[in-house]
């Protein structure tokens, strides 16, 4: 990795000369307007983007107000200004998105009543992206951007909470930018950034973007992020009206994890806490927050390689078409002790467990574009297919249930010593604890997407896609000896109907129907009992409205949907030793978005979630039934605030954040429950010629509170405490 930061950084510093040199050629106007846009800065950190067009939402190239859905957009500039560092940070600030994951997903997040989220690198999604998101810092991101609800439509199975797409920064030949990044916070956290890039040659742009962030939560031991990240891109005309955008990305990161802290009885707690709820009164013990129960040489380590080639150009007759080919290599390791239970007197009794993944992806997306008028209506058509296949290869080691193993595995509550890891695989006995698995994915596709206008108010937008999608697993138990071979084929086809009519220029009502796949479990997990049942599929129903009002400068959104998943895997009532998948979760909600510059200094932004989601059919073993239970890690109330104050004339702006999450439940039973909270982020900003200096406090309260469930559901993610960082953004 060190070779390899010295070679991005040699890179960049010739780049970075060379782009110095064409500079210094060029005009002082050019100069002079540079200079304006940078010490402006923020130019768009509070805005709903209403007006501009979302890739995510549709490849129709509509408006976010013309898309019969609900988007969100959050820029680069309003993530520095809300001192997001990463996606994790980034995305619990937009609407109705709450969580953060365990050390296996960082990124696991709840939306509309599931944490069933696709997750998009550059509009590109992998398979089992519930099973490979990553952590990572904000800085290579141009914007992310969001679609609630489900969306096979355009993106295939797996999207029944939203999409989420992380744009990295692109070249640009009209703004030859440099910028860069340096912090420091409470416990040693750093943060190092640069990124560059402009013009080259007659018609050509490149882009070059690296990050390095170390962060540490001092408040729970051995508990922190170490991310390298490496972004490129080269944008080439190659005549006429082809284009080329290549991109090469790299990343990596090594983290120090903590899968959470353990429930105990309020008898043995002498600090008792609020954090959770539970009918038999267990608690978490003050005295145990800072513990973390991993093991010393832990390894939570992944290094990801993205190449990217997207290529387009006209045809006469209002056509256009465009041919994208993506491939990544990831290497990941996990290697801990996940669960952490109570057990009495004193004692914690833990687990092991070491997962690899060696992951090999490729897709290749073609499609065609028509802009025209149909019978005198103008019309946007969108006609394409694409094919995709994901080699999955991971070892997978679980320490048995044996009371030999549990003793040699179990710590004392208070100062434990933690221990190494153990390989002896004597702590692996027993069928299951010991295989290595190979899945193979192959995904064909072919989609259609059509927005009509039959008359000048009215829009109406469709879309349909068809997938196939062929599974291939080999399972082999190096306990049993034995080697298992199955397979699985899929036919799955997604629709979305809308429409959205303008009451007015700036004002506009939308409805829409969509459905979506889901498979029962991640198809890189597959089972041989599970990959014979079919999908679970999902639709959602949805009404909304949004609004721009120039003369109050404000803008506003509102959505009410309703979501409904079947198929869902369930324990037959008449024989509870038997899995069925009749089982079904619903959720209802409502959403609002707004911003508002009451006043020339001050800025108001802010959102709100309200939902119901709920089983609806569950049987879980010994035929006990969850229906009417709310799901795990679902809180059903979110809402943020964000305001900033930039007095006029001054160099300084004062920004402030709160935000409230509702409870929500670690268990199907509703039996611990994550109580809500309440948390305020601050920060004040100087701002000179070429720089940003700020001063920043999250958590300003100090507050104590979890945001997931751990490996048990006896244990809960705890949250950062108070931190500090100051910084400097500095552009060129």
């Amino acid at each position: 990795m060190i070779q390899f930061t010295r070679t991005a950084m040699a890179v960049a510093a010739v780049t970075a000369f060379q782009a110095a040199y064409a500079q210094g050629n060029t005009s002082g106007g050019s100069s002079a307007e540079l200079g304006a846009i940078t010490v402006e800065g923020s130019r768009d950190a509070n805005s709903l983007h209403l007006e501009e067009s979302s890739g995510t939402a549709s490849r129709l190239g509509l408006s976010v107000r013309e898309t019969p859905a609900s988007v969100e957009i959050l820029s680069q500039d309003a993530i520095q200004q809300r001192g997001a560092r990463t996606f994790s940070e980034a995305l619990r600030g937009m609407a109705g998105l709450s969580g953060g994951g365990p050390p296996s997903s960082p990124t696991t997040l709840s939306t509309r009543g599931f944490t069933s989220l696709m997750y998009l690198y550059d509009g590109v999604r992998s398979s089992g992206a519930g099973v490979v998101n990553r952590v990572q810092d904000t800085w290579n991101y141009d914007r992310i951007e969001v679609l609630k609800g489900p969306a096979s439509v355009l993106d295939g199975e797996g999207a029944i909470g939203g999409v989420v797409n992380f744009v990295t920064k692109r070249p640009d030949r009209d703004n030859p930018h440099k910028e860069a990044l340096l912090s420091y916070g409470s416990y040693g956290s750093t943060r190092a950034a640069f990124g560059f890039g402009g013009a080259l040659g007659d018609a050509s742009a490149y882009r070059i973007d690296y990050s390095r962030n170390d962060s540490k939560v001092g408040t729970i031991d051995r508990n922190g992020e170490r991310i390298d990240h490496f972004t490129s891109g080269l944008a080439l005309d190659l005549g006429g009206s082809v284009k080329l955008d290549l991109s090469f990305d790299y990343l990596r990161d090594n983290n120090d994890a903590y899968w959470g802290t353990p429930l105990v009885p309020r008898s043995f707690a002498t600090q008792p806490t609020n954090v959770v709820s539970t009918p038999d009164g267990r608690v978490i013990d003050r005295r145990m927050t800072r513990t973390n129960y991993n093991v010393l040489d832990d390894d939570n380590s992944s290094e990801t390689y993205w190449l990217r080639a997207r290529l387009t150009g006209q045809l006469d007759g209002g056509w256009s078409w465009r041919n994208e080919f993506s491939a990544n290599k990831s290497n990941r390791v996990f290697r801990n002790s996940e669960s952490a239970t109570f057990v009495a007197p004193s004692s914690i009794a833990r687990d092991q467990t070491l997962i690899t993944h060696d992951q090999d992806f490729w897709l290749d997306r073609i499609d065609a574009t028509h802009k025209g008028t149909i019978g005198g209506m103008d019309n946007r058509l969108v006609v394409g297919g694409e094919y995709s296949e994901t080699r999955f290869g991971s070892q997978r080691r679980f320490s048995n249930s044996s009371a030999g193993t549990a003793s040699l595995l179990r710590v004392p509550v208070f100062d434990p010593y933690v221990g190494f890891f153990n390989d002896d695989p004597a702590l692996s006995v027993g069928g299951g604890n010991r295989t290595d698995m190979n899945t193979k994915v192959r995904v064909s596709s072919v989609f259609v997407e059509d927005a009509l206008k039959p008359v000048r108010n009215l829009t109406l937008v469709g879309g349909l896609r068809h997938d196939r999608t062929e599974v291939a697993r080999a399972v082999t138990d190096l306990n049993l000896g034995s080697n298992t071979r199955f397979g699985s084929s899929y036919r799955s086809t997604s629709g979305r109907l809308g429409a959205v009519y303008d009451i007015t220029p700036q004002s506009s009502i939308y409805a829409q129907y969509t459905n979506a796949t889901l498979p029962v479990n991640s198809l890189f997990l597959l089972s041989a009992s599970n990959a014979a049942f079919p999908m679970s599929r999902g639709k959602q129903a949805e009404v909304g409205f949004k609004q721009s009002l120039p003369e109050a400068n404000l803008e506003w959104t509102a959505a009410v949907y309703k979501i409904e998943l079947d198929n869902v895997l369930s324990r037959d009532p008449a024989n509870a030793a038997n899995t069925v998948n009749n089982g079904r979760q619903s959720s209802r909600g409502l959403e609002l978005s707004a911003v508002w510059k009451p006043t020339r200094e001050w800025t108001l932004a802010g959102n709100l979630a309200a939902l119901d989601a709920r089983f609806d059919t569950l049987v879980e073993a010994g035929n006990v039934s969850r229906v009417g239970k709310t799901p795990p890690n679902v809180p059903e109330r979110v809402a943020n605030v964000f305001a900033t104050y930039r007095p006029d004339n001054s160099k300084l702006e004062y920004f402030v954040s709160l935000n409230r999450t509702g409870h929500m439940f670690t268990d199907t039973a509703n039996q611990i429950r994550i109580n809500g909270y309440t948390t305020m982020d601050a920060a004040v900003s100087y701002r000179l010629k070429n720089a940003l200096l700020s001063f920043r406090v999250r958590n300003l309260t100090d507050k104590l509170y979890a945001t997931w469930v751990g490996r048990a559901t006896s244990q809960v993610l705890l949250a950062p405490r108070r931190t500090f960082e100051v910084s400097a953004k500095f552009d060129f």
